[in-house]
């Protein structure tokens, strides 16, 4: 028989903490992104801070007016706040999987080499949907996500690869 406290700890919520690592990647680039933030386990909702940059200088193109097309070796990195929620769960090979869905809103920032110039910065949002491996407490999400980083020559698809461990669990 339960005891009054054990059947409200059953009844509140549980918040896990989490660490993450993770990819964005399509055919021309790459981003690596990491993070911490926490996981409810009951509404199995989750909110991470996670920092992602492109680990090298990518050649750009940008395209200014009609004739003018300046070419610049660039870095981008990315401040956000990562908020997801995962869905319907179902088994995949005997393991626990989850449809996912979330949304990656920040602060897009970076560089270029050799030069005083910046690209333009400002907030992002970039949703995805895609699905959630539990692999004996690492949760791997594979997913697509809309990453729009301001570059007409980089198309703003990608492929969300992220490793997710609830730390306490």
């Amino acid at each position: 028989m339960l005891t009054d406290a054990q059947k409200s700890s059953e009844s509140s919520i549980k918040f896990l903490p989490t660490l993450n690592l993770g990819t964005l990647v399509n055919f021309q680039d790459i981003y690596i992104d990491f993070g911490a933030g926490a996981f409810e386990t009951k509404t199995k909702l989750g909110a991470q801070l996670n920092f992602a940059f492109r680990p090298y200088y990518k050649k750009v193109q940008i395209y200014e007016e009609a004739n003018v097309i300046r070419q610049w070796k660039e870095k981008k990195y990315c401040l956000n706040l990562d908020v997801y929620k995962k869905l319907l769960e179902f088994h995949i090979a005997r393991t626990n999987t989850h449809f996912l869905l979330g949304v990656k809103t920040g602060y897009l920032f970076g560089d270029y080499r050799g030069t005083r110039q910046r690209p333009a910065a400002g907030f992002t949002i970039n949703p995805y949907a895609g699905i959630s491996l539990n692999l004996n407490g690492i949760h791997l999400a594979l997913a697509y996500q809309y990453f729009n980083d301001h570059l007409a020559s980089v198309p703003d698809s990608r492929f969300l690869i992220s490793f997710t461990i609830l730390l306490n669990e």
